[in-house]
């Protein structure tokens, strides 16, 4: 089974960003928080904070400090100004004080010190999202289609564009994993669960369809790629 793709109705709505130059991390986390039934986002800096929460409002971002480029305490001041609603947490391995004084000062919600033990860290994040409800998952634009995941409706030009469950489930799971590649074999056991065989190419033709319906060409896509030899990508905008 693959732990980071789970069954998409196995999936929460409940978001989590984590913005950490450590891809170990990332793999970890994924695993691990997957099986409490959170999705994980990840970002290797925080440059893509601002596409990212253009697209959806994650429940919580996990920020590391220590990252190539503009630290997290930039991109927590720029988070507060721009999305004061998410909440924050702060990741570092550094122990100091005055760092996590600062960190708290700008606005964080709360600090965590690596190493960790990831149980530690879901219940920290309990506790900062349990007065929050779970909200309505936000419209996804694609180019020019716009998708509404909990409606499963996607749109172009004011026009409704029908799509089956199987179209509609693929479309959830590239958009959560939107800028990912995405292994055939993962997509087809997140979308079929326990029915999914490997030797099963239906996956294929409901790609194919799913471009069309995006309005992608089939032989230069620019929404719903072909990674040779790895998968596929679904990129939001071109």
């Amino acid at each position: 089974m693959n732990l980071i793709n789970p069954p998409i109705n196995a999936i929460s709505n409940r978001q989590i960003l984590l913005v950490d130059d450590d891809l170990l991390l990332h793999k970890l986390l994924a695993e691990y928080l997957l099986g409490h039934h959170y999705h994980l986002h990840t970002l290797p800096n925080g440059e893509g904070i601002s596409n990212f929460c253009q697209h959806q409002q994650p429940d919580i971002i996990l920020l590391d400090i220590m990252m190539p480029g503009e630290d997290g305490i930039h991109w927590l001041k720029w988070l507060k100004a721009n999305h004061p609603t998410i909440p924050v947490m702060l990741l570092s391995a550094k122990k100091s004080a005055q760092e996590r004084l600062q960190g708290l000062e700008v606005g964080a919600d709360d600090y965590l010190t690596k190493p960790f033990h990831p149980k530690e860290l879901l219940i920290r994040m309990h506790n900062i999202m349990r007065h929050q409800p779970v909200k309505h998952i936000q419209t996804i634009k694609i180019g020019s289609n716009v998708f509404d995941p909990e409606q499963e409706k996607l749109e172009r030009d004011n026009t409704i564009i029908k799509l089956t469950a199987q179209e509609t489930s693929l479309l959830r799971f590239l958009c959560q994993n939107a800028g990912q590649i995405l292994t055939r074999d993962a997509i087809s056991h997140a979308i079929n669960g326990n029915d999914y065989h490997p030797l099963n190419r239906s996956i294929d033709m409901t790609i194919n369809r799913l471009r069309k319906k995006l309005g992608d060409d089939a032989h230069s896509p620019q929404y719903l790629r072909t990674i040779w030899r790895k998968g596929y990508r679904l990129t939001l905008n071109t």
